[in-house]
């Protein structure tokens, strides 16, 4: 009886820590659920006026505790009105098009247009894909309603596939590159393996010569002795002398075959190093070009995000080896969108290109500056306390500010805002990023052309 007990607790035990971990899994379901019906209810709402407060109404009850039985009537009424919109008269184009036309949207917004166009940012793209993304970020810039930003979403699908084939090619091909190099080197092996064997058969050659005229020379002894007529000791000479002879020149042959072998073989060899060594050059030539072009903004001519994260990793090892200050600022143009919607975005990438090669210019020699993604720039300030990093940014916003651009034969005023922080124990390099955005977004909001601190 207390064993059943026992089996039965356990299985109690078992069944509350399922249910527990049930319970963990459908809280965080849930929470996607909310973040998602609120995403379509924002993206949605401002379609049609008749399925607007039906948004509304699911919106506000999701926002409370979910009580199936309230939420069923609303989630009725609303299929019922979406149901409705399919009930239109014949001659009404059903694949209507829905206006981006939400009034809160900002520079900076949630919206589904922005967060696709800092997706399409973000990304590290090849560097032949780079035309490809460079597009694609127009295009979604120019996206006037939410089946032209579908279609975006699809040929960012497509880049990102096509990118991940393209790395699974160059795998390949360092791969067969690897294979290559092994069969070379194993030719290498083969022929040190020969040039062993080949020494041990001439050691052994040496060693057959010597016995055998050490055995000439043995028998030849005990004849001195045994023999006393001098015309048949002179005969038992001339016969060892021969034989001893005969022995130097089967060696001689020998030899000179092994030897002439030996020279073919290290030829072959020395024509397949020089071969390896043309190769090795070449494909490092090949692998520190692609590496180069892996961080290289091409449109700009500058560092990009790769470049950072590469050099803020080696960056923050130094940090924090030795506690020398290190500071970033993160630089964004401001009103760059209003930029490409009134001038194009031909004007659009000038204005980066002009700022890009600006900032590289005016940086101090030991700091280093990228394309981040987009119209933002990131800057490193390695040495720099806070306090001469912001000097540096200061100089850096007034340069951009007095650039002269021009527009269709307009002058076009283009200014910057700067987020600067420094590293503090316990840092990260992601950890001060985001610090430096966040105080990016508060000179934006306090009214852009400023550098904050954070």
């Amino acid at each position: 009886m207390r064993l059943d007990n026992q089996l039965w607790e356990s299985k109690y035990h078992e069944a509350v820590e399922r249910l527990t971990r049930e319970e963990a899994q459908w809280r965080i379901a849930e929470s996607l659920l909310r973040q998602l019906v609120g995403c379509l209810g924002r993206v949605a709402h401002g379609a049609h006026d008749q399925v607007d407060p039906h948004i509304e109404r699911l919106s506000t009850a999701l926002s409370g505790p979910m009580e199936p039985l309230a939420l069923e009537p609303l989630v009725s009424d609303l299929a019922d009105a979406i149901d409705g919109l399919g009930a239109r008269p014949r001659g009404v184009n059903d694949e209507r098009s829905i206006p981006i036309t939400r009034p809160h949207r900002t520079e900076h917004g949630s919206s589904v247009q922005s967060s696709l166009s800092r997706l399409v940012d973000r990304i590290v793209i090849l560097p032949r894909l780079a035309d490809r993304a460079n597009d694609l970020r127009h295009d979604v810039a120019d996206a006037g309603d939410l089946v032209a930003l579908a279609a975006c979403g699809d040929r960012l699908a497509d880049l990102i596939n096509e990118q991940r084939i393209g790395l699974q090619r160059e795998i390949d091909a360092l791969q067969a590159v690897l294979r290559h190099v092994t069969g070379r080197l194993d030719e290498m092996s083969q022929y040190m393996s020969r040039e062993l064997a080949d020494q041990s058969t001439g050691e052994a050659n040496g060693q057959a010569l010597d016995a055998s005229v050490a055995h000439e020379m043995r028998l030849l002894g005990e004849a001195a002795l045994e023999i006393d007529d001098m015309h048949e000791l002179r005969e038992r000479v001339n016969q060892s002398l021969e034989t001893i002879s005969l022995c130097f020149r089967d060696f001689r042959d020998r030899e000179g075959i092994r030897l002439t072998a030996y020279r073919e073989r290290a030829e072959r060899m020395r024509l397949r190093i020089e071969q390896l060594e043309t190769e090795r050059n070449t494909l490092q030539r090949s692998l520190e070009r692609e590496h180069e072009l892996a961080q290289t903004d091409t449109m700009i001519g500058m560092p990009n995000r790769l470049a950072y994260e590469k050099r803020i990793e080696a960056a923050y090892e130094s940090w924090q080896a030795t506690m020398r200050p290190l500071s970033i600022a993160a630089i964004d143009i401001d009103h760059f969108k209003s930029i490409n919607d009134t001038y194009g975005h031909t004007a659009g990438d000038a204005v980066l290109r002009i700022i890009g090669q600006a900032l590289l210019k005016h940086i101090r020699p030991c700091d280093f500056v990228a394309r981040y993604g987009g119209e933002e720039f990131i800057v490193i300030f390695d040495g720099a306390d806070e306090v001469e990093s912001l000097q540096v940014c200061e100089r850096l916003r007034g340069k951009i500010q007095h650039l002269a651009f021009h527009a269709s034969r307009q002058p076009v005023r283009v200014t910057a805002s700067i987020g600067l922080t420094q590293f503090q124990p316990g840092d990260t390099p992601q950890s001060v990023f985001d610090r430096a955005d966040l105080a990016l977004y508060t000179a934006k909001n306090g009214g852009r052309n400023r550098c904050v601190v954070g």
